[in-house]
């Protein structure tokens, strides 16, 4: 009952696969209309280690490096890697968008991700000829972002062309749609609040996180997240000469497959903006 419990637990968890609790630092990462789309240079780089005390433990690596081109193409590459016991996976990206400015109706941007991504799993509990698998596909990602005042909206598709094997197929998550949003408020002269949240639906279930940062002189950050029945956490962050980002995250499951011995989530997170000609600003601090 124990091992069932704990694989119960992984299987869960899984579902956010490829994305991170800091979810906005890696935008670009499962949308590529964000790639040089709110700043002209940025680039990002998160680990997270979930639940370090179980034996069936996974850590997650989101980077990514991108640029806005002659004011209206956007351009990135974009890694995600996942490493677990029984799976590993390194997916690499190349993102392309095209930005419309849309004048006082705000700015729009459409683009695509195609690359590669390389899958190891090993499934001992599976019946089947054999318990290990490899295999490699061809990776597709589209989206769509638009950008009005202190507002940022965005929808995309990932992992749109899975790859094959009947082990593979089973331990790799699926096509995904995101929806993503999040609004800037100058509560008063030396804070601001940013509420965020990050929708995503896969194989008929449905996940929302939610997100909430107050930001003090656009450079010390604290701020609380959430995926909805199923963990809690908090974040700090501090923005050093509005360039360098450095953040943690930590989450704890809350729901009843929680036996208070997991570990928790722990994300850390660094951030560069290479180059900001323009002072692109909704209302506060970068959002890589």
């Amino acid at each position: 009952m124990k091992y069932f419990t704990t694989l119960a637990f992984i299987s869960a968890c899984l579902f956010s696969f490829g994305q991170s609790n800091m979810f906005w630092n890696s935008y670009s990462n499962f949308n590529p209309a964000m790639s040089g789309f709110q700043y002209e240079q940025h680039a990002a780089l998160t680990y997270t280690d979930n639940y370090p005390s179980l034996a069936g433990n996974y850590s997650d690596i989101n980077g990514n490096v991108n640029s806005r081109i002659a004011n209206h193409h956007g351009v990135g590459i974009n890694y995600t890697g996942y490493f677990s016991p029984d799976l590993s996976s390194n997916k690499v990206l190349a993102n392309y968008n095209y930005q419309i400015d849309l004048d006082k109706a705000g700015k729009l941007a459409i683009g695509t991700g195609v690359g590669y991504g390389h899958y190891d799993v090993t499934a001992p509990y599976l019946t089947t000829p054999t318990s290990q698998e490899k295999s490699s596909s061809f990776q597709l990602n589209l989206g769509a972002a638009y950008k009005w005042k202190n507002i940022i909206v965005g929808f995309s598709g990932t992992n749109l062309t899975p790859p094959k094997g009947p082990i593979v197929s089973f331990a790799v998550p699926r096509s995904k749609l995101n929806l993503h949003a999040q609004y800037n408020a100058r509560i008063a002269e030396k804070f601001q609040l940013t509420p965020r949240v990050l929708y995503t639906y896969q194989d008929g279930f449905h996940e929302i996180q939610p997100n909430l940062t107050l930001t003090y002189l656009d450079k010390f950050s604290i701020g609380v997240s959430s995926q909805l029945r199923d963990n809690f956490g908090v974040n700090v962050g501090w923005d050093i000469l509005n360039k360098l980002r450095v953040a943690y995250n930590y989450s704890q499951t809350i729901s009843k497959l929680n036996n208070a011995m997991s570990g928790g989530i722990h994300e850390f997170a660094i951030g560069y903006i290479l180059k900001s000609k323009k002072a692109v600003k909704l209302g506060g601090t970068p959002n890589f």
